[in-house]
């Protein structure tokens, strides 16, 4: 009918998720039927959820922790769905675990989100009528392997030369989460930014997958080890929970942030306190070097 835009992803779009959005048109029917009155947004039946290897839901057994978790997810939802929000970015929060509940964990917005689109595009979000501010942690998952280690963190992760910093980086980032080699030597071989070097996919790619593998190990020699282990998931716990005291430090100020993983969302005239929620949840955390920045 033409109501909806339809971003549908084929087959082999790792990552990727297909989605769709209202049109004009049909939020113009919408708002014929219910007389303009703003969206209700209604919390998941479930915010606390489990996956198993294969990315499908699974049943676990419900304890004390998990409920109070649950409850502190309930108060981050009904600030945000209280925040004067763009209605088109705004949706409830679950956390989503991995296998079990120390893998993973980290805050995925239930829909149609701030985290679905491109950080250029959430500049255009306000929150309370006010534009918003993002921050993020510098190179967080490395600078938590190095911090690990007792190493000193190179000034750029991703300065590899004779490779594209953007190559480089997906690479790394997918040497931490790719639970063998050959996995993560696949994933870098068929990934776009190889399209440069070699026919994606190609004999030629996944031997300048290896070298790039290679070449990164030989700069990170301190977190090698950590390559293609599975680290992903345990240091997503890690950030996870630090999330979880950013937004509990500005929910305790009466401040909606949201959440994108490593990065955070508040008004911007917030944005020093946010900063500072930041470096306390790092140093709670242990990991006194992590630096914050403005995306």
């Amino acid at each position: 009918m033409g109501l909806i835009d339809h971003a549908k992803c084929p087959p082999g779009r790792r990552g990727w998720q297909s989605a769709i959005r209202a049109r004009p048109e049909l939020q113009a029917i919408y708002n014929r039927v219910v007389g303009q009155q703003r969206l209700a947004l209604v919390n998941p039946s479930e915010v606390v959820l489990l996956r198993d290897a294969k990315g499908s839901l699974i049943d676990y057994r419900d304890t004390r922790d998990i409920d109070r978790m649950r409850r502190r997810i309930e108060r981050f939802n009904e600030a945000i769905m209280g925040g004067d929000i763009d209605m088109e970015m705004v949706a409830p929060l679950a956390r989503i675990f991995n296998r079990d509940m120390t893998r993973g964990g980290r805050f995925y917005a239930m829909g149609a989100s701030w985290q679905n689109v491109k950080s250029e595009a959430r500049k255009s979000l306000t929150i309370g009528g006010e534009n918003v501010a993002e921050l993020d942690y510098c190179t967080l998952h490395p600078a938590i392997l190095y911090a690990e280690a007792g190493a000193t963190m190179p000034r750029d992760c991703y300065d590899l030369p004779g490779w594209p910093r953007k190559l480089v980086k997906v690479a790394m980032l997918t040497l931490i989460n790719a639970p063998t080699k050959q996995k993560a030597r696949l994933s870098i071989a068929h990934n776009a930014l190889m399209a440069d070097h070699a026919v994606l996919g190609s004999q030629e790619a996944l031997r300048k997958a290896s070298q790039l593998i290679e070449d990164i190990k030989r700069l990170h020699k301190p977190i090698a080890h950590a390559f293609h282990s599975d680290a992903g998931a345990r240091l997503m716990s890690i950030d996870a929970a630090m999330a979880e005291v950013v937004m509990n430090i500005m929910l305790s100020q009466g401040i909606v942030v949201l959440p994108v993983h490593d990065s955070f969302l508040v008004p911007a005239s917030k944005a020093d306190k946010l900063e500072a929620a930041m470096i306390e949840a790092a140093h709670r955390a242990g990991y006194y070097a992590l630096q914050v920045s403005a995306k």
